[in-house]
């Protein structure tokens, strides 16, 4: 428990399968994990990653809080999927006022609305030489300001307003950064894959600069659909089978019937999520061609399908890991035992990273 008066910060990131909540403090040692927990997001709630029916997110987000105890004071949420655009850009050396105002014009290149239906923000994170001048390397980010404000409708109607509403892959990759797995020497890219339920992020980083982002269209429901269709299943009932013996180790695939066909019905949708993984570290190695590939990180729920690191190892040539955030954070191991933290830690990477943002710079 936090000391009496200690600041808690709270992440809430607004998933489409589940709503997760973490609350941390920071204290000389680190960040404190004081409570993490998730409900299941109301069919219907959330929609491309963003809220589609706020006033009923808004009440399950208010569960989850009552369920946890938390006081939402100091709170960070995110906006993510097709809903978020973002892209790197690079400008002259110039202050950061006038690059305020540069984005606003380079905007009109990538954003298919009229600027002035968007949110746009920026955050300039590199310099480069580019026939003998400095340019600056800005990552462009913009929403649509329709698709923010219902974001932000439904955290009024669970009484909460947000400090900050981050881009849900920026989290995840801020939650999983603290690994001591994720720290590589220079000249090293590492990989960030976090499989929801409807979409993935693909996120490519150097050093701390991060190089490449994409958003793909399929998750874990692709799994569940197809296992529902080819079984005759209901969508939760196949939920719940995928989850229970769902496996693509072949050592326990071969001697149960049930777990070879979710194998035979998962492995082609999974080729698709591994196809696009590598299509984008093909694209980034052609930009960058002497930074080296390290790791590839999974989060995301469906990181806890069996075997699934294993298999985008094979597929990808790379060395795959399932991303733990808890780690490079404090955690009282009576309220979250190692066994806890397995389980849920790679679903928890966006409101983690979101918590932890906070904590730092609020």
């Amino acid at each position: 428990m936090p000391l009496f008066g200690a600041r808690t910060y709270v992440g809430i990131d607004l998933g489409s399968h589940a709503i997760k909540a973490v609350e941390v403090a920071r204290g000389p040692q680190g960040i404190r994990i004081l409570r993490a927990g998730s409900v299941p997001t109301p069919s219907g709630a959330i929609k491309d990653g963003v809220a589609a029916d706020p006033e009923i997110l808004g009440g399950a987000i208010r569960t989850l809080l009552n369920q946890l105890r938390i006081q939402p004071r100091r709170v960070l949420a995110d906006i993510g999927g097709q809903a978020v655009i973002v892209r790197e850009i690079k400008l002259p050396e110039m202050t950061r006022e006038e690059v305020s105002q540069a984005v606003k014009f380079e905007a009109e290149r990538y954003i298919p609305y009229g600027v002035k239906d968007m949110v746009v923000d920026f955050d300039i994170v590199g310099e480069i030489l580019e026939g003998g001048q400095r340019r600056l390397l800005v990552l462009l980010v913009a929403a649509r300001k329709e698709l923010v404000d219902r974001q932000l409708k439904a955290l009024e109607v669970a009484g909460i307003h947000p400090e900050i509403l981050d881009v849900e892959a920026f989290a995840v990759l801020r939650g999983l950064r603290g690994s001591p797995l994720a720290q590589v020497p220079d000249g090293e890219a590492l990989v960030y894959v976090d499989i929801g339920a409807d979409a993935t992020d693909i996120l490519v980083t150097e050093g701390e600069s991060l190089r490449l982002m994409r958003n793909v269209s399929t998750g874990g429901n692709n799994l569940t659909r197809a296992i529902s269709l080819a079984m005759d299943l209901e969508f939760e009932a196949a939920e719940e089978l995928k989850t229970r013996q769902g496996t693509l180790l072949p050592e326990e695939v071969e001697g149960d019937r049930t777990s070879r066909e979710l194998y035979d019905i998962m492995v082609p949708h999974l080729m698709d999520i591994a196809a696009e993984i590598r299509r984008s570290v093909d694209y980034f190695q052609t930009r960058f061609q002497k930074t080296r590939m390290g790791k590839v990180f999974l989060s995301g729920g469906t990181a806890h399908l069996k075997g699934l690191d294993r298999f985008l190892a094979t597929e990808l040539g790379l060395e795959v890991v399932v991303g733990d955030p808890f780690e490079g954070c404090i955690c009282d191991e009576r309220t979250f035992p190692e066994e806890v933290r397995r389980r849920i830690g790679p679903a928890m990477a966006a409101a983690i990273g979101l918590a932890k943002r906070g904590a730092e710079e609020l």
